[in-house]
Parts: C-alpha cells; sequence; structure tokens
C-alpha cells in the first residue's frame, strides 16, 4: 500500500509540472543550472545522490526548457537517466571530453571531475557540432580553472518554421573571491572575448552558466567591477552584448542559497537582441513549488536554474529601443484593469502597437498609418488574467517596451 500511495504522489507530482511548466513552445526557451557535483561519488554536494537525481528529473520536466547549459556534471550515468526520464526520442544530451586537471575524457580525473554539458530537445536543434574552445591554448587553461574551457555547442534552432543558426556558449569560470581568482577570470574572458570577436563577430551567440562572479559589481572585495567587464562593457552600448541577467543582480538578486549576488548569468550576442523577450531572464527561486524543501534540505543543488526566453520569429526587431518619452507616446493608467490608452505626444507613421504576454505571445496586433500628436487610441483585447504584459510600440525608425501590469 504503502509503495502504491508512492508511486501515486509521484505520478501527480510529474502531471502537476507538466501542467505548469515554465517553457512555450512558441519561444526558445534557454536555461543554465549549476548541478552542484551532480550525483558526485564522494562527499561533495547534497548527501543523497538518488534523490538529487530525482529532483534534477522533476524540475526540468517543470521547467521544459528546449535547451539546458549545465555544469558541475560528475556522473554521466545519471546524466543519461535524466535525459531518458525527459524521454530520449525528444531530448539529447551532450558532455564535454574535458574538465579541470583532464584532457582526454577518459580516466578516473574525467569520471570524478566536474563537467560542462548540454540538454537539448531534438526537434528543435539541428546540424549540432560542438567543441571546446581555446584548449590549445595554455593562458586559457590557467585562467579557466586548470583546463575548464568554454564548451560550444553550435546548431540550427528552429521555433513554429522559424530557423536560426545558434551558438551557445556554457561556462564554469574561476571559483574565489581572492584578487587571484578575479585575475584569471578577467583574462579568461578577455581572451574569450577576443576569439568571439575574431571568429563570432555577427552570430547569434549566448553565453550562459556559472560566471562565478556578478555582471555589475564583482564577488571580490577589491573591485566595484566585474571580471567581466570586458563582456558587460560591450553590453551598455548595445552594439556587440546585451547581458540579460545584469540587472537581476542590479535588483539585489541571487542565484544561489544564502549567497548575496547573481553569479548565475546570460549573456547574448547583439544579434539576438531582437529576439529576447523583455523580463523573461529570471532566476528560478519557484524551484520550490516543485521540491519544496531545496533550500531547507539542500537536497539539489546549491544554485537555482537561470532561464531566459526567445521569440525567433522576430517580432522584437532590430531597430533601436528607446524611452515611450522618446519615441513620441504615453501610455496610461499602469497597473491597468479594463481600459489601456495610448496617447502620441508627437506625430508618428507606420505604427505598429503589439500586446505580448510574458510568454512572449502576441495578444493582440495593430497597424496605424498616422498617428497625429494628441491622438489617443485604445489597443484592443480580449479578457486577460491577472499577471505581466509587455506593449510593444515601433516605427520605422525607432520602438518602446513598456511593461504593464493587469490587475
Amino acid at each position: 500500500m504503502k509503495k502504491t500511495l508512492a508511486l501515486l504522489l509521484l505520478f501527480c507530482s510529474l502531471q502537476l509540472s507538466k501542467t505548469n511548466a515554465q517553457g512555450s513552445s512558441a519561444n526558445l526557451d534557454v536555461v543554465s543550472w549549476n548541478l552542484e557535483f551532480f550525483g558526485a561519488p564522494f562527499a561533495s554536494g547534497p548527501a543523497d545522490k538518488d534523490l538529487q537525481e530525482t529532483n534534477v528529473k522533476n524540475i526540468m520536466t517543470w521547467l521544459n526548457a528546449d535547451i539546458y547549459g549545465l555544469v558541475e556534471v560528475v556522473d554521466t550515468m545519471r546524466l543519461r537517466r535524466v535525459v531518458d526520464f525527459l524521454g530520449n526520442t525528444e531530448f539529447g544530451f551532450v558532455i564535454a571530453p574535458y574538465c579541470s586537471g583532464n584532457t582526454t575524457g577518459t580516466g578516473n580525473g574525467w569520471l570524478n571531475g566536474q563537467k560542462l554539458a548540454f540538454i537539448y530537445r531534438k526537434s528543435v536543434f539541428t546540424n549540432i557540432t560542438t567543441r571546446g574552445m581555446m584548449r590549445n591554448s595554455a593562458t586559457a587553461n590557467t585562467n579557466w580553472a586548470s583546463g575548464r574551457f568554454p564548451y560550444l555547442f553550435s546548431a540550427t534552432a528552429t521555433i513554429n518554421g522559424t530557423s536560426k543558426n545558434v551558438n551557445f556558449i556554457v561556462i564554469h569560470g574561476k571559483a574565489g573571491s581572492a584578487v587571484d581568482d578575479f585575475q584569471k577570470r578577467a583574462a579568461g574572458c578577455a581572451e574569450l572575448k577576443d576569439t568571439l570577436d575574431a571568429f563570432f563577430s555577427s552570430s547569434n551567440t549566448f553565453i550562459i552558466g556559472d560566471y562565478n562572479d556578478a555582471l555589475h559589481t564583482s564577488i571580490y572585495s577589491g573591485s566595484t567591477i566585474s571580471s567581466y567587464q570586458t563582456l558587460v562593457a560591450d553590453s551598455t552600448d548595445a552594439d556587440h552584448y546585451k547581458s540579460v541577467t545584469l540587472p537581476l543582480g542590479v535588483a539585489g538578486q541571487s542565484s544561489m542559497i544564502n549567497f548575496p549576488n547573481v553569479i548565475d548569468n546570460h549573456i547574448i550576442s547583439n544579434e539576438l537582441t531582437p529576439f529576447y523577450i523583455p523580463g523573461t531572464a529570471q532566476i528560478k527561486t519557484d524551484v520550490t513549488t516543485i521540491v519544496s524543501n531545496y533550500v531547507t534540505a539542500h537536497n539539489t543543488s546549491d544554485h537555482y536554474p537561470v532561464i531566459s526566453k526567445y521569440n525567433l520569429a522576430g517580432i522584437l526587431t532590430g531597430v533601436p529601443t528607446v524611452t515611450p518619452s522618446a519615441l513620441g507616446v504615453k501610455v496610461s493608467p499602469n497597473p491597468f484593469a479594463d481600459q489601456l490608452f495610448v496617447t502620441a505626444t508627437k506625430t508618428l507613421n507606420d505604427v505598429t502597437i503589439r500586446l505580448l504576454n510574458a510568454e512572449g505571445q502576441i495578444i493582440s496586433n495593430a497597424f496605424y498609418k498616422i498617428l497625429n500628436a494628441g491622438t489617443v487610441i485604445q489597443p484592443a483585447m480580449p479578457a486577460l488574467a491577472r499577471s505581466a504584459y509587455f506593449l510593444h510600440i515601433e516605427t520605422k525608425q525607432m520602438k518602446s517596451v513598456i511593461k504593464l501590469i493587469h490587475q
């Protein structure tokens, strides 16, 4: 009877996970996660390795992402069982054939080392190639924790008939808050950026993983800037990169249990910024809805998963994003209940107004050849649930994205 009840509870848990899945078939859903010595056959990470594996399976089912960039994978057979649980006809995985102190992908050093990996949705990704980056560089070997090089996953991603060639780079930066740790991370980042600038200057590139440093500051007390400043600086001018998780650190969030900074981050190339759905970069602290004692029992990881979402259809176009006042519109009220008004504060031509939900799906869409200064329009929309929405107002020259709260 007890066994039957346990199986019933597990079934109900999985059904609930699927019902409340975080991913959407309309978007490219990207997750990074430090699995903290996943399945390590020694006294590091969560003590109960079987429970850790079960929790990872349930959380990934709930996340329902298209790709997971993972670090600290130790037991590769347990990772295979995770993929089998998700469904190996739908999901595949690749594991870096190297780790700190091991370049061969064989022997006890590799078997017991922290490895980088990807789990990916086969129906989304095709033409897949993988490789370690900068593996022939002695300086990169030193700066990336004695051989924990960034791991590159290149593929064609297809969502709802729209395809893009993409590159995912999962990283696990040098750990530690000492000056030497900071300097090695900074040098490793500089060499990675040189590689990106030389070979990926016009590519759709994601850099995700455990940076082991914040982006808006540093865990090293002697610096007020990140050891990844060479990438972050490019994020400020929208020319090369965008640090989509940087605002989370500025807001005081944390990507670890009992740690004061966001060190698990997503940075994207400027080629991807038109597809990023604003506000979707999140620290998934709500994993506690799936594993209630995730924090108190430390039974899965000391890191939270981090997610960001993208609409490959190009709904978010490449024109520059400006404030509503710079564009020439005023939106009110916000929060709103039954009615929402858009007022043109200057004459605008060829105006597209779209309302998107938090998943990036279009709720309403309207085009206006001209909006004279002073014109007030009320966008048509269906009945809405209480939630966050995004209003995209765009001309041929610029656009503005306004986060709305429907109450």
